[in-house]
């Protein structure tokens, strides 16, 4: 019974460590998707935004480039899209890439917005800390309206519970059960 005990107070204890470590980054490597703006489509409606997350809207006027369209009113050089940073590469290498604003990224890197078409990049979101994969697979030209579309990756779905993890979560169950009768038991 002592084995079992300290057994499941282990789980326990296991379980406890690893949800209080700090969050890692999360990493979007699911399925690609595609996004496209035509060209003069309204910035400001839903339809012509890619809404990443609740609060990265991406999306482009008539002409310069990508803006947040959730907190900004149109494209800034060197701040949009606002909360992100963007790098050539791939998410298998995300932690080691080097990291600029797209304006810094499309035009300085590459010679201007055409320069990035197929070019494999990684977007990192600041506020939520997550990191996708993007490349663009079209860009009309300034004044040409605004159109671009890319391909982009999507977040993971989550897999199931192994069977050791819900082995410890069982062991560690009765554990908390028996410590309160236990506890009651000693002030009764």
């Amino acid at each position: 019974m002592n084995s079992i005990l300290r057994l499941s107070a282990l789980a326990l204890g296991i379980l406890l460590a690893a949800a209080s470590t700090s969050p890692a980054s999360t990493i979007w490597n699911g399925p690609l998707i595609t996004f496209a703006k035509t060209d003069f489509a309204d910035p400001f409606s839903a339809a012509n935004q890619d809404r990443i997350t609740s609060d990265l809207w991406l999306t482009r006027g008539g002409d310069h480039g990508l803006f947040n369209a959730d907190t900004e009113g149109g494209f800034t050089h060197f701040s949009s899209p606002a909360g992100t940073l963007w790098a050539d590469g791939t998410l298998a290498n995300y932690a080691t890439l080097s990291y600029h604003d797209w304006n810094t990224w499309a035009k300085n890197v590459h010679g201007g917005p055409p320069g990035t078409l197929n070019v494999n990049a990684v977007v990192h979101i600041i506020p939520d800390d997550i990191y996708f994969s993007i490349k663009f697979t079209a860009w009309s030209s300034s004044g040409s309206g605004g159109g671009f579309s890319y391909l982009r990756s999507t977040p993971t779905v989550a897999p199931e519970p192994t069977a050791g993890l819900l082995l410890l979560a069982g062991l560690a169950l009765p554990t908390g059960k028996r410590l309160r009768r236990t506890r009651r038991n000693l002030y009764n």
